[in-house]
């Protein structure tokens, strides 16, 4: 996740510098076909914008967060009471859509639109799980992350439909109690998604062992897996690089992010509440489930890798990653991306040929400000296996 400073300065929201106790956070959708986050920023950074001001814009083309005020400050967002509690975030709508009224919209394009929403929505997941952590907010807890709509309902904002008009409207799939759910999964995992550059930090790590933060010890003991040897070096040589972005993590790939992430067979919940087994997965699981073996887990890990290789592979197909790659590399950048974040590793390919990408990635080992041996050894595996 990238958030770029935007503060409104010339808004009179922001002008007016009241301050609020966080106690919750708001999602918007914008209400209009513009999937630039960047016209609102120049719409209302002026002293005519009396009549709304936001904490932030996601892009609709990037997926870029735009802050436009900071988080304890009291923004004009909903119409109603919850200006006084909730951070309000906006999410940009696709340009090819229409409205005809009210909440009701026409789509001329709608593998366009969903690839439009689904972008905004996965930033917004990161983006409220950062939050949440910053203000010690339970994202399942009544009240606590709500829809403008639901704000309505709840006698706290103006009525609007947003944001599940858009996303029912093009039959998305996305709800906000999947929302929810989405953001306390994703603050089961550590937190490589903040805003981060190549001199700061991850987050500390509870251990040397592994870069993940391993929940605290509940009944049963956990199962520790036993150490997996590194998969032996073919005497193969390794297949040519290709440009496309049609790559799918290979067992070796699987392997290498397995080694440093925890793993327990028996369903827990996480520091946000949130059942949780094998290496972190989240999807369906509840109080009292297992897995039969560490492969089964694996599986299920693999499933859950997939989110991270497509933003290797849309980087590809975007020339963000502007050299071919061979399958290594893909492993290795997606175990990367796993790890640290899709915005750390857009920084991280942006601009850069193989060779500089690979001295880079070393940066990233460092955990509440201290360089971890835990972080040490996986960049240079990661390395190891990018050049091999």
């Amino acid at each position: 996740m990238e958030i770029v400073e935007s503060i409104l300065t010339e808004n009179p929201c922001f002008k007016a510098g009241r301050k609020i106790q966080v106690k919750g956070l708001m999602l918007h959708s914008v209400g209009c076909p513009q999937p630039s986050a960047e016209v609102f920023v120049h719409r209302w950074n002026n002293a005519a914008s009396a009549r709304a001001c936001v904490h932030a814009f996601i892009d609709g083309n990037t997926g870029k967060v735009y802050q436009t005020l900071p988080w304890n400050h009291r923004a004009w967002h909903c119409g109603g009471s919850g200006n006084n509690t909730h951070i309000g975030v906006e999410m940009c709508e696709p340009g090819c859509i229409k409205y005809t009224g009210g909440a009701s919209f026409t789509c001329s394009d709608r593998e366009s639109a969903l690839a439009t929403v689904k972008r905004t929505y996965d930033t917004a997941v990161e983006l409220f799980a950062y939050l949440c952590k910053q203000f010690n907010l339970d994202p399942l807890a009544n009240g606590v992350i709500v829809g403008h709509k639901e704000g309505h309902d709840r006698g706290i904002a103006s009525g609007h439909a947003d944001p599940e008009h858009l996303w029912s409207g093009l039959q998305s799939g996305y709800t906000m109690d999947g929302f929810r759910k989405d953001v306390g999964a994703a603050m089961c995992r550590p937190d490589p998604n903040a805003p981060m550059s190549e001199t700061a930090t991850l987050p500390s790590s509870s251990g040397e062992m592994s870069s993940s933060i391993m929940p605290a010890p509940i009944a049963p003991t956990p199962i520790t897996p036993a150490p997996i040897a590194p998969p032996p070096v073919s005497p193969t040589p390794a297949p040519a690089p290709v440009p496309t972005g049609d790559f799918t993590i290979s067992d070796q790939g699987v392997e290498l992010i397995a080694r440093f992430e925890g793993c327990r067979l028996e369903a827990y919940k996480c520091p946000a509440g949130v059942w949780t087994i094998g290496y972190g997965h989240t999807a369906g699981v509840k109080e009292g489930d297992t897995l039969p073996s560490q492969d089964a887990a694996k599986a299920l890990l693999k499933e859950d890798v997939k989110k991270y290789s497509n933003y290797v592979n849309d980087y590809l197909k975007k020339g963000i990653i502007s050299f071919p790659i061979n399958q290594q590399q893909f492993d290795a950048l997606t175990s990367f991306c796993y790890n640290c974040g899709n915005g750390n590793l857009q920084r991280l390919v942006s601009g850069r040929d193989a060779a500089t990408v690979a001295e880079k990635m070393l940066l990233y080992n460092k955990g509440g400000g201290k360089v971890l041996p835990g972080l040490v050894r996986r960049r240079e595996e990661e390395r190891n296996l990018f050049l091999s």
